[in-house]
């Protein structure tokens, strides 16, 4: 019986492996905005706050993330 991941396990895998890959996406003037704007009060970077908010979605969905690497 395979073993589920727990949320802070699916946070370490995700998050303090070595970052070798992009992703890039389009955005608004205004969502970038947005992004910067939450980011700052928060004192850390965009791109931690997307990546934070990416793994948050993922834990929410990790049953489907099991079959990721098989």
């Amino acid at each position: 019986m395979a073993r589920t991941m727990g949320d802070n396990e699916l946070r370490k895998r995700l998050c303090q492996a070595k970052k070798t890959e992009r992703i890039i996406f389009a955005a608004t003037s205004e969502l970038k905005q947005a992004l910067e704007t939450v980011a700052k009060e928060q004192c850390i970077s965009v791109s931690a706050l997307i990546t934070q908010a990416v793994v948050n979605e993922l834990a929410k969905n990790k049953d489907l993330l099991e079959k990721v690497g098989e």
